[in-house]
């Protein structure tokens, strides 16, 4: 495969990638609802609202990692058209730019799963992990002796 030819293909994956998405990931207008300032008394919350928020806010996730998915493909597609230099600090700096989007899904992914951690919190859904991971460590009755937990 001639270098052209290359270019083109990774050209056309990379239009083929966006072409196929279905936008950025998106939130609409429900996401404060829910949440509504009482005062001095701080946040009241109507758990129904919440309720309806939790699944959207996964998906925003979802949608962000599928972006992830395709900012690296798309880094990895960028080549230089020739060896020369301008050519080559063009495809790297090009690169630099999807890098730094790359970094800034990343911070979105993180802001989206501690916002979705605040709504389990906030409906009662939310499980600590290290409380669900040691579960099965201990017997609760205090009255088994079979030895199923770790600590009696």
């Amino acid at each position: 495969m001639t270098e052209g030819n290359g270019g083109r293909q990774a050209q056309a994956e990379i239009q083929s990638a966006i072409s196929s998405t279905r936008g950025p990931a998106q939130i609409d207008s429900m996401v404060g609802a829910g949440l509504s300032f009482v005062g001095g008394a701080g946040y009241s919350f109507d758990p129904d609202q919440i309720a309806a928020l939790i699944p959207k806010w996964k998906e925003l996730i979802e949608g962000l990692d599928d972006d992830f998915q395709k900012l690296q493909l798309a880094w990895g597609a960028v080549t230089a058209p020739s060896p020369d230099q301008p050519a080559v600090r063009n495809a790297a700096i090009t690169q630099s730019s999807i890098e730094a989007a790359m970094t800034h899904n990343r911070q979105l992914v993180s802001y989206a799963g501690k916002w979705l951690d605040a709504l389990k919190k906030a409906n009662g859904t939310y499980v600590e992990q290290e409380q669900h991971t040691g579960a099965g460590l201990y017997v609760d009755d205090g009255q088994d002796s079979s030895g199923h937990g770790l600590y009696s």
